[in-house]
């Protein structure tokens, strides 16, 4: 048997066949794998597969010109077959090269190329070629040159750097199945020294090799590589299944390396020995009760789930369910259900859940109750227990058709309102949010903002009226008389009106007897008034009303029946005294204010006439009401109204002014009118704060009387009558003269019948013993002229 014929009929039958493959598994490998290594194979197939169809092809040529074509694509596989190796196993090997090496073996590879073309002019790679035919096929026998050692040098690079780099993987690494797959590669790659050594020992001229290696260790390393590929191509699909559920999960192969891992069952295995930790889940115990387990110093608990798959790599899925974590969601959500079962229990608003009733005709006609809380219950004072599965009408039977359209609009259109109303049944005013849980049912949020609405109108009421009086205020009467200022209102008259006496009788009996007046005042007015005009105060004792459609005459019957239903009205002992006057728009182009300062200048000429009889009226009354509280007083006025007339007298004062001074000593504690009656009567000594209230009657007594024309000038002596002559006294300290001779003249009266009239906590002074202290305090306290007078001349004439 020729063995030389039966192998070339082996190669050329399968070539074509392992050419095919060759590409069909670059092409695959090439779409399905995005790393370098992976493409670098790739290129490597296609190298192989160049190589096969180009040696094909040389086999079937016919001529050496065709043979020297087809043997040159031959060789273009040739020189790549060992770059596209090299660039394989350092991605195989996870030994990267640098760009500028990639790019060398590349040009490497070319210039051999490019070496083997030129031969048929320079003969680089061969001597000499001869084409022999055996059987129909082409056989060359050659004669090698430099080139062709070239070749070969660069194959056994290939084959060094290649052994190098996978027994150094080999030791490094500590996985099992890549020890594996380095150990079967790097042997492989062995087999190639076989042909370089029948080529170098010249053995090759009998029977070339270097197809048949080159083509079985392609074959082989292509196997290999497609195999892993469908391996991990099945480690990517559990690798997304992982990733989506969610718990520990991890894949193991027949070494127990651990092939694929989710990120959750990375931290389960940080740190852990792997395999006591499968040995432990393997327990028949673990399989069916949880494991307990340590993460982060963390106790969690887990369910075992373990599959055996694919008998031929005896693949083992684990999947641990975290039953610690599902324990804590539960306990989550129970707490979560209590906090938001707290939340609508102990909320502050109410809330409710109904289900509307509708009729044949599809409306709302009523609504059910289908839950409440607690506030619900507080804020309505409905009890849970009667309404559940009631309906509104049966529970609240005068309930406002408002209140079932509204909601009824909520539960069917599914869109939520926000109102306020208020509810008769109820008798309260509720904020309401009201939304669709589902369809026909509605819930609502209710609020009692019955008190705000309350202080709502109530500060409404205020803006517009006066909070004493309870008429309107100055703010709506000028918003009004803007209104009111038109043609169609023509005549408009305003009547302005002034309460006499007001001031006085604040500083005579407080601010409490004033406001009394006030709203007697504002009442008497308003009464009298038309109910369809407007009555406002203005502030103080003003007030105005605003007559529409009203002239002059019309307006002064109003003004004469004020003053008739006024004339007999008292406040305690006061008679009611109010100042009127009034003015009338009769054309349009006529100011509205202007009209306002007629009304005003006539009320202030009809005050000038009344308002001083009544202060003098009042002022009677008040010293009354001084007596009234204070018998003591009584005397003790009386008493030095009459020392200030003979004092006047011997100082040789006119008649008018001696009248004058004696009614100022019988008026010169009015001011004590201000002072509490207690402070007035107490029978002790009075303390340092009751003694400071007392120093403050001459101002109140100024007040009183500089409010009145006739008492006016008698009220600066009443002022100063508790000056000193030495400037310490009250309420002004003025030094000598510089208070009047007629206060100077009362404070001496006023001593002396102060020193003399006993007192519950002491006994008074005899005249002689009091005519010392006025002599003693001469020059002091009192004027020594005034002093004098009284001692040596008024009180030994009445002593005579």
């Amino acid at each position: 048997m020729d063995i030389q014929q039966v192998l070339l009929n082996l190669i050329v039958f399968t070539l074509p066949i392992i050419s095919v493959a060759y590409t069909v598994v670059g092409i695959r490998l090439f779409k399905q794998k995005v790393e370098g290594r992976f493409n670098s194979f790739s290129l490597f197939m296609f190298a192989a597969a160049i190589y096969a169809f180009g040696y094909f092809l040389a086999l079937n040529s016919l001529d050496n010109d065709l043979f020297l074509i087809f043997r040159s694509f031959e060789y273009l596989g040739v020189v790549f077959i060992p770059t596209f190796g090299m660039l394989f196993v350092s991605g195989l090997t996870k030994n990267k090269l640098p760009s500028y090496t990639k790019a060398a073996v590349a040009a490497i590879s070319s210039l051999l190329w490019l070496v083997y073309i030129t031969n048929p002019i320079h003969h680089w790679t061969y001597n000499s070629i001869e084409l022999i035919r055996i059987q129909g096929f082409s056989v060359a026998h050659t004669s090698k040159n430099l080139g062709y050692y070239l070749i070969l040098i660069y194959y056994a690079v290939f084959l060094l750097f290649s052994t190098i780099a996978l027994f150094k993987a080999f030791s490094k690494t500590n996985t099992v199945s890549l020890k594996r797959n380095y150990k079967i590669l790097a042997l492989l790659m062995q087999v190639s020294w076989i042909a370089v050594l029948v080529i170098i020992l010249g053995f090759d001229k009998y029977l070339d090799p270097t197809p048949i290696v080159i083509l079985f260790i392609a074959t082989l390393i292509g196997f290999i590589e497609v195999k892993n590929d469908i391996f991990e191509l099945e480690i990517n699909r559990w690798k997304n299944n992982f990733s989506n559920i969610g718990e520990v999960a991890f894949l193991m192969n027949n070494d127990q390396e651990i092939v694929c891992a989710n990120s959750k069952a990375k931290e389960f295995l940080k740190g852990k020995d792997i395999k006591d930790t499968i040995n432990s889940l393997d327990q028949e115990i673990f399989i069916r009760t949880p494991v307990k387990v340590t993460i982060n110093n963390d106790i969690r608990w887990f369910y075992i789930n373990k599959n055996d798959f694919d008998l031929k790599r005896k693949l083992t899925s684990y999947i641990l369910v975290d039953v610690s974590k599902r324990s804590q969601i539960e306990d989550a959500l129970k707490e979560s259900e209590e906090r938001h079962r707290l939340l609508i229990t102990q909320m502050s608003q109410g809330l409710a859940v109904h289900k509307v009733v509708i009729d044949k005709s599809g409306k709302v006609v009523d609504y059910i109750f289908l839950d409440v809380n607690e506030s619900y219950e507080r804020l309505t004072g409905l009890k849970r227990e009667n309404i559940i599965g009631k309906s509104v009408l049966s529970v609240l039977p005068r309930t406002e058709t408002y209140w079932i359209e509204k909601y009824g609009q909520v539960a069917m259109t599914g869109e939520p309102v926000h109102f306020e109303n208020y509810s008769i049944e109820l008798d309260k005013c509720f904020e309401v949010i009201a939304y669709s849980p589902r369809f026909k049912e509605f819930a609502i949020i209710i609020s009692d903002i019955s008190e705000r609405k309350r202080a709502e109108e109530e500060i409404s009421y205020l803006s517009y009226h006066d909070y004493l009086t309870g008429l309107y205020n100055r703010r709506f009467y000028e918003a009004e008389l803007a209104r009111l200022d038109t043609p169609f209102n023509l005549p408009i008259t305003l009547i302005m009106a002034d309460v006499n006496g007001l001031k006085l009788i604040n500083d005579s009996f407080g601010h409490t007897m004033g406001d009394e007046l006030l709203k007697k005042a504002a009442e008497l007015i308003s009464s009298a008034c038309p109910k369809r005009n407007v009555v406002a105060r203005l502030g103080g004792d003003e007030f105005i009303v605003i007559l529409p459609q009203t002239d002059i005459f019309q307006a002064v019957e109003v003004m004469n029946h004020l003053k008739t239903t006024i004339s007999n009205e008292k406040i305690g002992a006061f008679a009611v005294s109010i100042s009127f006057g009034c003015e009338t728009k009769e054309y349009a182009e006529q100011d509205i204010q202007e009209i306002y300062k007629r009304a005003e200048d006539d009320m202030y000429r009809h005050k000038l006439f009344e308002s001083a009889s009544i202060k003098s009226k009042t002022i009677d009354l008040i010293m009354n009401t001084l007596y009234e509280k204070s018998s003591r007083e009584v005397l003790h006025s009386k008493r030095v109204g009459e020392l200030c007339i003979l004092i006047a007298k011997e100082m040789n004062f006119e008649k008018d002014d001696i009248n004058q001074i004696g009614i100022a000593g019988l008026m010169h504690d009015i001011g004590k009118m201000g002072i509490d009656e207690k402070i007035l009567n107490k029978e002790g000594e009075l303390n340092d704060d009751e003694w400071i209230e007392i120093q403050r009657h001459p101002e109140i007594g100024y007040r009183i009387l500089s409010a009145s024309n006739e008492f006016s000038e008698m009220s600066k002596h009443v002022l100063e009558h508790h000056e000193r002559w030495d400037g310490t006294g009250y309420p002004k300290k003025l030094i000598g003269a510089e208070a009047s001779i007629q206060a100077r003249i009362i404070g001496v009266a006023d001593a002396y019948d102060a020193m003399t009239c006993d007192r519950s906590y002491r006994q008074g002074l005899s005249e002689e013993e009091a005519i010392n202290e006025i002599r003693r305090c001469s020059g002091k306290q009192f004027d020594p002229e005034i002093a004098r007078v009284l001692t040596e001349k008024v009180l030994k004439k009445n002593t005579k």
